[in-house]
């Protein structure tokens, strides 16, 4: 047997992907994360906006290097946030956008209503809030097990730094979550039709949602320098009577997408969520199981990726893990979280569902406490397994010591989706 080691991940990509506070400075798996507070809603003033008369006022953009997502979906509106709530009104705009271009209808989240399945008074398990403040990975790692009719089926994690990979992502899956520095006015100002944002520092407190991009749009339009041309064209909840301008210069916090589906009856899970890109791993693969107790179709498999890709094998077996009812290869091909649909749906009652990963098995870990807001963990016996020489319950006393690591791991993040 083997010995495990748990490998805890210090990507800022998930560490940091929260939005209306500050950023974290430490991602160590013992790091608290800052609390979140509500954003500062400041409109340029008129002395702020005089500050660039000097800038040229008649630039109309043309098609070469221009998109617009919403443009094309005029239905998608622009929606104005209720206090720090621009993590959800970002939310549901990606949302909306991923699933008008994948269904060719439209849908209207209400923001509000994630803030209560993210907050729910009563949890026991998740996340508690002390505020109405969140960030991204709190809406993937929540809205997962569904809400209302629908649920998140897949939230990508983009490279900043990557823009021709969030371009591929606005023209073909919709718009994208960014953190960004909004508080102090003398980063914004008013061209004509055009409001700006940029600036230098990398302190974060504020969600705006990219929806386009302009290569040419000009460099001089901004109250804080930019050393070239271009912009991202952006739908901010704090002003919705037009798009921002936000400069390719500007450091941004995280990117992410996330794409809801309706076309589920029922998700079970037991993971608060894969937090802090937590995964043990066993060797040169990992395998671990959930045991669920509901009859019907198995139609497709929930897990997080907290690599840029990896390879994987699902299984489903009966709970005793005796017989295998199916078996399905499958990659994750990107950092975040996926739903692998089944090629043949398959009939159950009480299963175990399976998952070889070639990298690492992601894990919820246990109870952290960031002031605010808690992340809250329970794991009960009988639910999530790892296979070392034979199949062991992560409750077990002592599996901690045989994993070879000093916390206890949680419950597995696999979820099962039927027809």
């Amino acid at each position: 047997m083997k010995k495990a080691t748990i490998l805890l991940l210090a990507l800022t990509t998930i560490v940091s992907l929260y939005s209306c506070g500050a950023k974290e400075a430490d991602t160590s798996t013992e790091t608290t994360k800052p609390s979140v507070t509500e954003e500062v809603s400041t409109e340029p003033t008129t002395a702020e906006t005089e500050t660039t008369t000097s800038a040229p006022k008649d630039y109309v953009h043309g098609d070469d290097g221009y998109f617009n997502l919403l443009e094309e979906y005029p239905e998608i509106k622009m929606k104005e946030q209720e206090g720090g709530t621009c993590w959800l009104f970002s939310a549901a705009n990606s949302m909306e956008t991923a699933y008008a271009r994948k269904n060719g209808s439209y849908l209207t989240i209400d923001p509000m209503e994630m803030l209560d399945r993210i907050y729910l008074d009563d949890k026991k398990e998740g996340f508690n809030g002390k505020n109405i403040g969140g960030w991204q990975w709190m809406v993937t790692e929540t809205l997962t097990n569904g809400f209302g009719d629908l649920t998140i089926d897949s939230s990508v994690i983009l490279d900043t730094d990557d823009r021709e990979a969030i371009k591929e992502n606005l023209r073909t899956r919709g718009s994208v979550s960014v953190g960004v520095n909004d508080t102090d006015s003398k980063y914004k100002g008013w061209h004509g039709k055009y409001y700006t944002l940029n600036y230098t520092r990398e302190e974060f407190d504020h969600d705006i949602t990219i929806v386009g991009y302009d290569d040419h749009f000009p460099k001089e339009y901004f109250n804080i320098p930019a050393y070239e041309d271009g912009a991202w064209i952006a739908y901010n909840s704090q002003y919705t009577s037009g798009y921002q301008y936000l400069s390719y210069c500007a450091p941004l916090e995280y990117g992410i997408s996330h794409s809801v589906t309706n076309e589920y009856s029922e998700v079970i899970g037991y993971d608060a969520g894969n937090e802090q890109d937590r995964y043990i791993k066993t060797g040169d693969s990992t395998t671990t199981a959930n045991v669920f107790h509901k009859a019907g179709k198995l139609a497709a498999v929930g897990t997080y990726n907290d690599f840029d890709e990896q390879d994987i094998k699902i299984e489903v077996y009966d709970s005793s893990f005796t017989n295998l009812l199916y078996s399905q290869d499958s990659v994750l091909d990107y950092h975040g979280y996926h739903t692998v649909v089944l090629d043949t749906p398959v009939d159950v009652t009480d299963c175990a569902v399976a998952i070889t990963y070639s990298k690492g098995a992601p894990v919820e870990g246990e109870t952290i406490d960031y002031g605010d807001t808690d992340y809250i963990t329970k794991s009960e016996s009988g639910q999530s397994f790892v296979k070392l020489d034979t199949w062991r319950d992560l409750t077990e006393s002592g599996i901690e010591a045989e994993l070879g690591i000093d916390c206890k791991p949680g419950n597995c993040c696999i979820k099962a989706l039927y027809q």
